[in-house]
């Protein structure tokens, strides 16, 4: 019988043979199961130990990309952002997946529809709400796992707000509304908070009505206050929700003018809004149904005419036709395949054709499915063929 490494072992460690006679021994087939035992014992041990290792990376992989913040050359980053709530026992998802960069000196427009997600949208990126999922960066820190103490910290700093109602205090003056983000700060000394107030008065064209109440002020003069007491902190980004909804249209158009100026002089707007109107003065417009983009338009302050309006809407659908003919391209260059990532399939299609198409670009995948050009089905973030 030849001999075994095995054998060679058991001699060595034992002082005993494994073979006598011809005939393996009883004592080295014990010793032999006995090892097979330890290594399969030892085998399994460093598989726990490996699975324990790979888990505890990958959670510090994922705390870290929770904490770690980006150096991002836009002001705003919006990362894969899904909002869900739950409405009694049904889960509502009122963002999408939502991607979106905003830069310093843009006056951004979010039209859509009641429901379409606009003023979630706005309220995530202000910092009045935190996302399911997803993340935020402004000036590269992301503020989607900010505490709520936090969060207040950076709602303090580096954001305004102008809401359609104005909200401002009613037992103080003009003077004392824009002065309450500065007590909070705690930077300036009273007479400082009364210099930086006064002088935001004086850009909104309100120095002389300082000492009056909100009662005494018109809805144009209260959303003025709001303005200025919006810039107190000087923050990055001032957000509007609905600034011309509770004016009149004259009213409105001021408004917008004040806000063209202080963006002509480097302030960065985000804003929703049901009025056309704000178009005209924004320098970027988003359009949203469902919680999604569903296109984007630079308008650069000039009002979209009937015959522009047209030839935008007949561009769309040309652009929806060539967008159908490119998944048809890509999903036969790629035949054998029963499941693909729409991610994968959008970032095939060149980007002037998919950030102009009348519809979000899943949509158009479930028609394509409806109308049964393709046999499949979508499930998450996946297209399965059939």
């Amino acid at each position: 019988m030849r001999e075994t490494e095995l054998m060679r072992e058991y001699e060595e460690e034992t002082g005993n043979l494994a073979v006598i006679d011809g005939e393996i021994t009883t004592k080295y087939e014990n010793w032999k199961n006995m090892k097979i035992k330890e290594k399969i014992k030892e085998k399994r041990k460093q598989e726990l130990l490996s699975s324990k290792q790979t888990r505890k990376k990958i959670k510090e992989e994922f705390d870290q990309g929770k904490k770690v913040d980006k150096d991002y050359d836009h002001l705003i980053v919006v990362e894969n952002i899904h909002k869900t709530y739950l409405l009694g026992t049904t889960a509502i998802a009122a963002l999408r997946g939502i991607n979106l960069t905003i830069d310093k000196g843009e006056f951004t427009l979010i039209m859509g529809p009641s429901g379409s997600g606009k003023t979630t949208l706005l309220n995530l990126i202000g910092g009045l709400d935190t996302p399911t999922r997803g993340k935020i960066f402004l000036e590269g820190k992301n503020i989607a796992t900010l505490k709520d103490s936090e969060l207040a910290d950076i709602r303090r700093d580096k954001i305004g707000f102008v809401f359609q109602f104005y909200n401002l205090l009613p037992q103080m003056t003009a003077l004392e509304n824009v002065m309450v983000p500065l007590h909070f700060s705690g930077k300036l000394s009273k007479r400082g908070k009364e210099k930086r107030a006064m002088d935001l008065l004086s850009i909104v064209g309100l120095e002389e009505r300082a000492h009056h109440t909100p009662s005494e002020l018109s809805g144009g003069e209260q959303q003025r206050v709001a303005v200025a007491r919006a810039f107190a902190n000087d923050p990055a980004i001032c957000v509007l929700d609905e600034p011309t909804g509770d004016l009149d249209s004259k009213t409105g158009i001021q408004i917008l003018n004040l806000l063209r100026d202080l963006n002509k002089r480097g302030a960065t707007f985000i804003a929703v809004s049901h009025d056309a109107a704000v178009s005209e003065f924004a320098t970027r417009t988003l359009h949203m149904r469902d919680g999604k983009l569903i296109r984007e338009g630079k308008i650069v302050g000039l009002k979209e005419t009937y015959i522009m309006e047209i030839q935008r809407k007949n561009e769309a659908e040309i652009n929806k036709e060539k967008c159908k003919r490119k998944i048809y391209q890509y999903l036969f260059n790629n035949q054998g395949k029963k499941e693909f990532k729409i991610t994968d399939i959008a970032n095939s299609i060149p980007e002037p054709i998919l950030k102009n198409l009348p519809i979000h670009f899943d949509d158009i995948l479930r028609e394509i499915i409806e109308d049964d050009t393709i046999k499949g089905q979508i499930k998450e973030d996946i297209l399965i063929l059939k």
